[in-house]
């Protein structure tokens, strides 16, 4: 193995951690059962602050990147998620198409949209105060041909 080599696989099925797919999630620990824990909370904005803007040196086009994936995934969910941090793996499957359907943008834009909010939950899902037991993103990835596709643009280095 080269020092090159990726030492970690890009298929998802070895990333979704104790469950790969929705059914397999005890119904306790699903998270749309978490709508009134977090009814009122923008927890995008507490990820983006931790995550992002305790750095000094950020431009103003990553910061407006940043609120443009804000603003594509918040308004999917007002019209599909009771809350931008509860979604199911089908609505990241839905959201997968839903850029490449909504939006004149090729694959690999979709890629990063898709893949910022993957990273959002990957955020919360190591995080112990919230509940997050597994990450939608990944088990889209596992379950759905398009959401895969944009999993492993968004996986290779740039």
């Amino acid at each position: 193995m080269t020092s090159n080599d990726r030492w970690i696989s890009k298929d998802p099925a070895t990333r979704t951690g104790l469950f790969q797919h929705i059914s397999e999630v005890p119904e306790h620990n699903r998270l749309r059962n978490y709508a009134n824990r977090f009814q009122d909370q923008d927890t995008w904005s507490e990820y983006v602050d931790e995550e992002h803007l305790c750095h000094d040196d950020l431009s103003e086009r990553f910061l407006l990147d940043i609120e443009r994936r804000e603003h594509r995934w918040k308004d999917f969910c007002s019209e599909h998620v009771e809350h931008h941090a509860l979604c199911s793996p089908s609505h990241a499957k839905e959201y997968a198409a839903y850029l490449l359907d909504e939006y004149s943008i090729k694959l690999t834009t979709a890629a990063d949209y898709w893949a910022a909010i993957e990273r959002f939950y990957r955020w919360m899902f190591h995080h112990t105060e919230y509940p997050h037991r597994y990450n939608p993103f990944v088990m889209a990835a596992v379950e759905d041909s398009t959401s895969e596709e944009l999993w492993m643009i968004a996986i290779e280095p740039n």
